[in-house]
C-alpha cells in the first residue's frame, strides 16, 4: 500500500492476473475497435483494478473432539450470504483428515459458545478465520498424538493420523480411533478439556466460551498472533460498451474479471462473488445516484425507481469470471479474501470504457448517468442543476 502508513503486501499476483485477463477478453485482437463509430454508436474499452484489504489476525480458534468422534468447529463468522462461515472451518477438517460430513459448524448465536472471531466484512473472513481453525486444529492434533504416546508408548511425534485413528508410524496397527482418543481425553482432563492451560492472550469472550465448554470433549485452542503485513484482495476486470451518442445510453458488449485472491477455496463461491460484485459495479458506475435538497439536506432519491439498482437488463448477456490461484504465504491454506474488489474493478473498468467512447473525456464522478452524458455531448455545464449530487468525486 502506498502513503504514509505504507504497508508491504503478503503477497500479489497482479501481473499473472492481467496478463490471463487480456488473453480471456482477446485484447491485442479489441484494442483497435476503441472509439470506432458505427452510426451513432461508438465503441468504448475500458480496463480496470479492484483493491481491499483481505484479511485480518489476533482471532480465537476453538475446535472440539466429540466423544463419537466427529468434530466440531466453533465459528462466529456470520452469513451473508456466502457460506464462509462453512468454508473457513474446512481448514480444521483438512487438518484432521475428517470427512466433512463428519463435521459440525457451531455458529449463529453466541450462547453457542464461540469465540472471538472476525465479522465477514471486509473481505476478510477467508484469510482470517481459516488461520484460527487451522491452529485450532494443530493444537488438537498435537493433544491427539499426546495422549496416543501416553496411553501406547513413544513420543508424540512417533504418531500420525488417517481415516480417522491415531497411529504409530512404524507399525499402523498400534493406534487409537478418534472415538478412543477424544473419551482418553476427557478422561485426562485438565489442558486436553479446556479445563487448565487455556491460551492466556485468548479475548476474555473467548475464555468464558472456553470455560462453559470445558469438559465436554477433548478441546483445541489457539489466539493468532498478528502478522505486519496486508493481505490483499485483487481484481482486474476488462470490457466493452456500446455507447449511443444521441441517448447517452450504453449496453455492455462484454465484461471479465479476474481474481487475484490467493488460492482459490470454492471455486462456485468465488464465481458468485465476482458475478454479484460486477452488477454492484455496474450499479455504482451507472446507475445509482443519489440526489439531495441542498437547502434543506433532504434527499430527493426517495425510491429505487429514483435511485435505480441494475436488472438484468442493465447486465452484459456472460460475465466471464476466472482467477490466479495462487497461495499467499501468511494464510496456512493460502487464500485471501475478494468481497470488495470484485465491485471495484468492473466500476473503474467501465467507467474507463465510458471515457473512451467519449473520447477520452472524466467526468471524475460515479455514477456517470445518461443525462451526465448528454449533458456533456451538447456542451451544457453540470453546475447547471438544482439538485446536489451525492456521489464519489475525484
Amino acid at each position: 500500500m502506498s502513503g504514509p502508513t505504507s504497508t508491504p503486501f503478503t503477497s500479489a499476483y497482479m501481473p499473472e492476473a492481467l496478463a490471463q485477463g487480456a488473453a480471456e477478453f482477446g485484447w491485442e485482437a479489441k484494442k483497435g475497435r476503441a472509439r470506432q463509430r458505427n452510426g451513432s454508436k461508438v465503441t468504448g474499452l475500458g480496463i480496470g483494478q479492484g483493491y481491499h484489504n483481505a484479511g485480518r489476525s489476533g482471532m480465537d480458534g476453538i475446535v472440539r473432539l466429540m466423544p463419537d468422534g466427529r468434530l466440531a468447529v466453533h465459528s462466529g463468522v456470520g452469513n451473508l450470504g456466502t457460506y464462509s462461515y462453512a468454508s473457513t472451518s474446512r481448514a480444521a477438517a483438512e487438518v484432521l483428515k475428517i470427512p466433512w460430513d463428519r463435521t459440525d459448524v457451531i455458529a449463529g448465536r453466541t450462547d453457542n459458545h464461540l469465540p472471538m472471531t472476525s465479522a465477514q466484512d471486509g473481505s476478510n473472513s477467508i484469510f482470517t478465520n481459516t488461520r484460527t481453525n487451522f491452529g485450532a486444529a494443530q493444537d488438537l492434533l498435537a493433544k491427539m498424538k499426546e495422549i496416543a504416546a501416553m496411553d501406547l508408548g513413544g513420543a508424540a511425534e512417533d504418531y500420525d493420523i488417517e481415516n480417522e485413528r491415531v497411529f504409530q508410524i512404524a507399525d499402523s496397527s498400534v493406534g487409537m480411533t478418534y472415538a478412543q482418543v477424544a473419551q482418553r481425553g476427557m478422561e485426562l482432563g485438565g489442558k486436553f478439556t479446556g479445563q487448565a492451560e487455556v491460551p492466556e492472550e485468548m479475548s476474555e469472550f473467548s475464555k468464558l466460551s472456553v470455560s462453559r465448554l470445558a469438559g465436554s470433549a477433548l478441546m483445541g485452542l489457539f489466539k493468532d498472533s498478528r502478522h505486519n503485513n496486508n493481505p490483499p484482495g485483487f481484481v482486474v476486470t476488462f470490457t466493452e460498451i456500446e455507447l449511443d451518442l444521441e441517448t447517452g445510453k450504453f449496453e455492455i458488449l462484454e465484461l471479465v474479471s479476474i481474481a487475484e485472491c490467493g488460492t482459490v477455496v470454492h471455486p462456485q463461491g468465488l464465481a458468485n462473488q465476482l458475478r454479484g460484485g460486477a452488477v454492484w459495479g455496474i450499479g455504482l458506475s451507472a446507475l445509482e445516484r443519489h440526489l439531495y435538497d441542498p437547502q434543506n439536506g433532504m434527499p430527493a432519491s426517495t425510491g429505487y425507481w429514483q435511485s435505480k439498482v441494475p436488472t438484468i437488463l442493465d447486465t452484459p448477456l456472460q460475465i466471464t469470471t476466472g482467477w490466479v490461484d495462487l497461495p499467499d504465504p501468511e494464510n496456512p491454506v493460502g487464500a485471501r479474501g475478494i468481497g470488495e474488489p470484485a465491485m471495484g474493478g468492473v466500476s473503474a473498468a467501465l467507467n474507463g470504457a465510458i471515457a473512451d467512447a467519449l473520447g477520452g473525456h472524466l467526468f471524475n464522478a460515479a455514477p456517470v448517468t445518461t443525462d451526465m452524458i448528454i449533458n456533456h455531448l451538447a456542451g451544457t455545464s453540470e453546475s447547471a442543476k438544482p439538485l446536489a449530487q451525492n456521489n464519489f468525486r475525484g
